[in-house]
Parts: structure tokens; sequence; C-alpha cells
């Protein structure tokens, strides 16, 4: 049974309803819709190492927490598109109860159907484990495999809701956009979804193999375990320690050309891996080109980092910002010299010259590139630079209430205009309005709209981008 939601009178919701259940380091099994449940609170979220209060979920935390949430306008006359949501927070953290997965704000326009997905985060979800084979053969990327099984759950039942199973665009922030480019590259994603709309994340920054494997090895060790069929048993929150503890403190480390982190595992040569290739070589060869795409940035993603964590990211000098580039980034000693200069060395401080190198080697450069490649291989892709507005500086995540539709708390007249427009571009592009967007790439010319205030015009910091990394590798 549906409810009424509390902020849109013509909006009605299904909050935490189950589409899919496992068991620890199992592939998950579809549940079918039982349309009689109440769902008027949201499901719980997976467990994780955050404030409880952030993820805002009626039921907590727990491993059964694959969940959706559900919105439609009142009065559905005609199938309408969907968007579904995939949330964020470095596949460690986050929710589909959080104010910033709350696609309520979408669906007041009458235009489209919303959906929100909670998957499994942190080693539960993205422990590579399929190495030691028996038990664990399927264990690779499973929370990959968790958003597979909600997208085949919404083509199964979405039309229930007032849903057309054929129009979904999926979008979502950081992991989650990340997370949903990965889905060109996985064959059983294929056909559940038309468009992507990808906010600050990439085909790119791909867990390697070894280290996938190390990784798991480490916390074996660590919690001095002999086997890793102890993993079943141990307790959840003790193990999601211990993976953090094993991880580089120094979180823009775990960024670096290895990503030496946790998230998804480039496992296409495991022998149950869920990836066919690598997702940039899919976009690169056009074999999705029918897939529309909307690809993102901001203009100072990794000053997030700075202004929240300044302790944990400063390098001191600017010599070991240099020295990064060179060991951890594969950048040679002369080109990343001059891609510090471009970064402010010599004028700012350390830190700064840091998060802006990261803001365009994480960011600004795979943006540029997946958006050049999809349009040369013949699709159809809008990029967009998202700047500053007053009272909210064009950080990573500055954009996330746009996104869904809501107003963010406390914010300036400038920052609703800037997120409403993010928003109704959403709308337009899943309801395949494109001429209301703007110019899309052009096999041989960069094309970018700018909002917000800006540092920079975003075509010329692209071209300039491209030619201070020529030559680097950015996978």
């Amino acid at each position: 049974m549906s409810h009424p939601n509390k902020k849109f009178k013509h909006v009605q919701e299904w909050l935490g309803v189950p589409y899919g259940i496992a068991s620890r380091f199992q592939k998950a099994q579809l549940v079918p819709f039982n349309p009689n449940d109440d769902y008027r609170q949201s499901g719980p979220a997976s467990v994780q190492l955050t404030d409880p209060a952030f993820i805002n979920a009626d039921k907590g935390e727990s491993e059964d927490c694959l969940n959706l949430n559900i919105w439609a306008p009142e009065d559905v006359q005609e199938k309408l598109p969907v968007v579904v949501y995939i949330h964020g927070g470095g596949w460690t953290y986050g929710a589909n109860s959080q104010d910033t997965s709350d696609l309520s704000g979408l669906v007041a326009s009458g235009k489209v159907i919303g959906v929100s997905l909670n998957y499994r985060l942190g080693p539960l979800g993205w422990l590579e484990l399929s190495q030691y084979g028996g038990k664990f053969k399927d264990a690779s990327n499973l929370g990959l495999q968790d958003m597979v099984l909600a997208l085949k759950w919404i083509h199964q039942y979405i039309e229930s809701f007032g849903g057309d199973p054929n129009q979904v665009t999926l979008t979502g922030h950081s992991a989650g956009s990340f997370s949903l480019l990965t889905l060109l590259a996985v064959p059983e994603a294929d056909g559940l979804y038309n468009r992507l709309a990808a906010f600050s994340g990439y085909a790119a920054r791909y867990i390697p193999a070894w280290w996938a494997e190390e990784l798991a090895d480490q916390v074996l060790k660590t919690l001095n375990f002999t086997s890793p069929e102890q993993l079943l048993t141990v307790d959840a929150k003790a193990l999601m320690t211990v993976v953090n503890q094993v991880l580089p403190t120094d979180v823009l480390k775990r960024g670096n050309l290895n990503t030496i982190s946790i998230g998804i595992v480039d496992d296409e040569f495991l022998p149950n891996g869920v990836l066919k290739t690598h997702p940039a070589e899919v976009i690169k060869s056009g074999s999705h080109k029918d897939v529309d795409l909307i690809i993102t940035s901001t203009t100072a993603e990794a000053s997030w980092y700075a202004a929240n964590i300044p302790d944990n990211v400063d390098p001191k000098t600017i010599e070991a910002v240099i020295d990064e580039m060179v060991y951890d980034c594969h950048i040679p000693r002369k080109q990343a010299e001059a891609i510090a200069l471009h970064c402010g060395a010599g004028e700012d401080s350390p830190l700064n010259v840091r998060t802006r190198f990261f803001t365009d080697y994480n960011f600004t450069l795979p943006a540029i590139r997946e958006a050049h490649d999809h349009a040369q291989a013949g699709g159809r892709v809008y990029q967009l630079s998202v700047g500053p507005a007053a009272g909210s500086p064009a950080y990573h995540g500055t954009d996330m209430y746009g996104i869904v539709g809501q107003d963010a708390p406390d914010a300036s007249q400038e920052q609703l205009d800037r997120d409403h427009f993010i928003s109704q571009a959403l709308l337009n592009f899943a309801t395949g309005q494109y001429k209301k967007l703007w110019s899309p790439v052009k096999a041989d010319q960069i094309m970018i709209k700018d909002i917000g205030q800006r540092p920079y015009q975003g075509i010329d910091h692209a071209k300039t981008v491209l030619q201070l990394f020529k030559g680097i590798a950015r996978p």
C-alpha cells in the first residue's frame, strides 16, 4: 500500500520495498512485489561505519538491506519514464533514505516515477572473495550485482506504479555515478536502462584484481583468521573496522592510478567476474552508443577534503605533491612540474595544489575523455560543469540536492537557481526533451555547459587539462 508523501501532497510513496535477499557474501535472489504490504517506513540501510542520523533510515541498519523507495504522481494517466537513483558514499556509507536520495522532488513535476535503491556496502558488498571458490565463488562485486538485481525488479514490477520499464534513466552521485557507468560493461544489465546521468563519477578508478585479492588477504591476517569461512560469522562492524585499518589513512592516496581502496573491482579476468571488459573501453568501442549520457563534474571536487579533513590529506610540501604524481600516478617529472604550476605551485599551499590536481586527475580528465569517446563512437552525450553558488562551494557533492529535485537547507537563492537548473535538465533528459538541453559534445568539438559562478570557462579549462595530461593514463 502506498502513502502520501509528507513534502509533496500529490506524490504517493512506497518505502522499504524489498527487491532481493542474500546471505552474507552470496549472490542475492529476487523478492517478488507484495502490493498489500505496508510501505510507510524506509527499510534498513546497509551496515556501515557512520552516524545513523546521517542515513535517516526508519529501520536502522542491517545486512538484509536490499530495498527500494518508490515515488509516483498521485494520478498517473499513462506510463511515465522512470528515474533510478544510486546513492554515493565511496561504496562504504549512504542509503536510499537520505534527503539527498529522496526523488519526491523530481516526481512532484508529474513527469517521472522515482526509485532509490540500497545495496550492500563496505566488505559486505565489495570485498573480493571469489578467488577462494566454494561458498565464495560469486563474491565479486556483490554490490554491483545488487544494483543489477534491483534493475531487474524494476523492469518486472515498475508498471504497477505507473512506470514504463522501457524508459529507465539511471542517475547517481560519486560512487553511485561510477557504478552506473560501470553497468555499461555488465552484460547482465543490458536492456535494463536507456539513459545514464552521471554526476561526479566516471568509468574509471577501478580496484585492480591484485589489490582486491591482497586486501582480502590482509583482512584475514589482521583478524588472525586461518580460513575465509570465518568471515561468514564475524561481527559485520568489526569486519568493516578492520578493512578501514588496512586501507591507506590518506584518503586521496586511495584514488591514485592503482586505486588502493575498496569498491568496484576490475574483475573481467577472474573466473566469475561481473565485468566483460573495462567500462571505458565499452564507451570507446561504441557498443553502447545507443545509451544517451550526461557527464558532469564540479570545479573544485577534491577541495572538499581540504575543507573537511585537511590534516588527513596535507602533503606539507610541493615536492611531495610532485613525487606523488610521479610515483603513484606515473606522470613524468617534467610534466608533473607543469601540472603543479597550473594547480598553483609557488602561489598557493601544497594542500590546495594537491586537491586541485586530484580534481583534474580524478574528475575533470575522465569526464572530458569519456564524453569525447562516446561522441566519437556516435553516441549522444551532454557535458556539464557545475561551479559554486552563494553559500555552496563547488566541492564534491555540491549538486546532490539538485539531482533529486530537493531544496538544500538554508540555501541561497543563487544555489536554488543553480540546483533547479540541474533538476530540470535531468527531467528533460529522462523524458527525452533533448531540445531543451544544451548542445551535445561533438566528435571533433568539446561542448560544455557552464553553470554557477565560474572560476574558469569549462571549454577553455578542458583544453588546458587535455594538453597538460596528454599521454597520461587515467583508467
